[in-house]
């Protein structure tokens, strides 16, 4: 055996377009009844391939389930938004399942018909391994494994901003990944080198909004080489620290995700981001909506209920109703290299969960959004 084959070995590799789904599963993950889901395939000739046997079961890639709810957004099946709005998950503590969140949500819009785009704005770049990229191997090193090397990470945010010259200046097709083709979202990935971003914002002139004017800017189109336009939903994942990346993407966001541990210090995590979202408010005129989420829920412990409780009471109206439960299908699902969401083992209290976590999410947005008009 040699050395590229024993790496091979210990290199997680999920190809995204061998994955199957059953009608069942397609027809839940779009919210629509399995009339309605074979009603679309005739009315848009879609061709769907077919498990071989006597009775021929329809069998769907990732890119027919994000097809057909692209399709549904077109025909005004699914409700939009009203206007683009850009999300941040962030919370100042590390363990709260951000990386979860923003990779499972991202996926969950472009289910719901959203056109979606996912910021990775960590050094670590966790989201985009969890979409399928390799921001520790280069194109040659891909290859040399014998895997593919669209899987190699080559630009980043950095390089689309073009602030400065720490990097070289990229265009969005550079860039941008499509994970499960142009229907499903799309991801402007992060690797390592990010983190000399922190500088180079700590050197601009208005060093805590250069996302905000940036990605403002490229939603209306006035950025050549970076059209944002297109997207209904932006939404960038964070590093715990308190970083300019992490300041930044809180001041460019209409609405912050924070995923928050039934525990004290999550909490001081929480009360200490409230106030700086109140400070931003209070000197700026504007500030992200939190929208709390709380994560490794366990039912039936009296001190994990007390918990939320004092949660609710500390934050009224931001939490959602809904809980992410404590489940081993997060790591289960990680393990195999797909998303929860995407996951077809997924129980109602993992997979169940998330989904009604989404929905809550976005009628919350939906309803700031009407409010604001």
């Amino acid at each position: 055996m040699n050395a590229a084959t024993e790496q091979l070995d210990q290199y997680t590799f999920t190809d995204f377009t061998s994955l199957r789904y059953s009608p069942k599963f397609v027809a839940e993950s779009l919210q629509i009844s399995s009339q309605t889901l074979k009603a679309i395939e005739k009315d848009n000739d879609l061709t769907i391939d077919r498990i071989r046997g006597p009775v021929g079961v329809r069998s769907y890639s990732l890119m027919d389930m994000f097809r057909i709810a692209a399709i549904r957004r077109q025909n005004g099946n699914t409700k939009g938004l009203g206007r683009q709005i850009t999300i941040s998950t962030y919370v100042q503590k590390g363990g709260t399942a951000k990386t979860t969140t923003t990779c499972n949500t991202g996926i969950l819009s472009a289910l719901a018909g959203y056109k979606t785009l996912i910021i990775d704005n960590d050094p670590q770049a966790d989201v985009s391994s969890m979409l399928g990229y390799d921001p520790d191997q280069t194109t040659e090193e891909l290859a040399e494994l014998g895997l593919p090397v669209d899987r190699a990470v080559e630009g980043h945010l950095g390089n689309l901003m073009r602030l400065g010259s720490t990097f070289p200046p990229m265009d969005l097709d550079q860039v941008i990944k499509k994970p499960f083709g142009e229907d499903g979202p799309h991801l402007i990935p992060a690797f390592d080198s990010l983190d000399d971003m922190d500088v180079v914002l700590r050197n601009a002139q208005g060093a805590d909004f250069r996302y905000s004017l940036f990605i403002e800017r490229a939603r209306q189109g006035k950025v050549p080489h970076c059209d944002l336009s297109s997207y209904d939903v932006i939404i960038m994942d964070n590093a715990p620290s308190g970083t300019m990346l992490s300041r930044n993407s809180l001041a460019a966001a209409d609405f912050l995700l924070c995923p928050i541990r039934m525990d004290k210090f999550s909490f001081r995590a929480l009360s200490r981001l409230a106030f700086k979202i109140n400070d931003m408010s209070a000197d700026f005129g504007r500030a992200p909506e939190i929208i709390a989420i709380p994560t490794m829920y366990i039912r039936n412990r009296p001190r994990i209920q007390a918990n939320l409780a004092r949660l609710s009471s500390l934050f009224p109206g931001k939490v959602t109703e809904q809980q992410l439960i404590h489940s081993e299908d997060y790591s289960k699902s990680l393990e195999d290299g797909i998303p929860l969401v995407l996951w077809k083992q997924g129980t109602e209290n993992s997979l169940g969960a998330f989904r009604k976590v989404f929905d809550e999410v976005m009628e919350r947005a939906k309803s700031v959004l009407e409010k604001s008009k």
